[in-house]
C-alpha cells in the first residue's frame, strides 16, 4: 500500500523538529560544563588576586583592602584575627606559594564551595620591632571557601582552613 504524500511530509516536518530537540539535552550539557569551567576559573584568578592581599592584610593591618573580594563577615573576623595577634605582640607575615582548586561545587548559579590546596611561607614577627620570631616556609594548607556571586564576580562569605 502506497504511502500518501502528505504522511511523507508530515514524517519529514516531525523528524525535523523531534531531532534537534532530542539533541537539546546534549547541547546544553556541553554549554553547562563551559558555564562551569569559565565560573571556575573566575573563582580561580578572584583567589590569586585576593590570597596575596591577605597576606599583606596580615602584616600591615589594613582589613579595608580585602573589600574588593571579601563580604563584611569575612572582613570582620580577618580583623579579629589581626587584632589577636597584636595584642600578643605579634604580627604574620605570610606570602602565597601557590594556589591548586581541587573542588569547586556551584549551586543556583550564585553560590559556591570551593576547596583550595595553598603553600604559604608564614613568617611571624614582633610588632613594634619587625624581630623574627618564627617562620614555617611551604607550609600546605587545605582551605575551604564559601563563595557568592556579586555581579560578575565572586566575594568571599567564609574562609576555614582544614588541615
Amino acid at each position: 500500500m502506497p504511502v500518501p504524500a502528505s504522511a511523507s511530509v508530515s514524517s519529514l516536518l516531525r523528524a525535523l523538529v523531534l531531532v534537534p530537540l532530542a539533541l537539546l539535552p546534549a547541547l546544553s550539557c556541553g554549554s553547562a560544563g563551559e558555564r562551569q569551567a569559565a565560573d571556575v576559573a573566575g573563582m580561580t584568578a578572584m583567589l590569586e588576586e585576593f590570597l596575596p592581599v591577605l597576606g599583606r592584610v596580615y602584616a600591615d593591618g589594613d582589613v579595608e583592602a580585602l573589600r574588593p573580594w571579601a563580604a563584611e563577615k569575612e572582613l570582620a573576623r580577618i580583623a579579629a584575627l589581626v587584632a589577636s595577634l597584636a595584642d600578643q605582640g605579634r604580627y604574620l607575615a605570610p606570602e602565597l606559594r601557590q594556589l591548586t582548586v581541587e573542588d569547586a561545587r556551584i549551586w543556583n548559579n550564585s553560590n559556591a564551595f570551593v576547596t583550595t590546596l595553598e603553600v604559604w611561607d608564614v613568617r611571624m614577627h614582633a610588632l613594634g620591632s619587625g624581630e623574627l620570631l618564627a617562620e614555617d616556609l611551604g607550609k600546605r594548607y587545605r582551605v575551604k571557601y564559601q563563595l557568592k556571586r556579586d555581579g560578575g564576580s565572586w566575594r568571599v562569605l567564609f574562609r576555614a582552613i582544614q588541615d
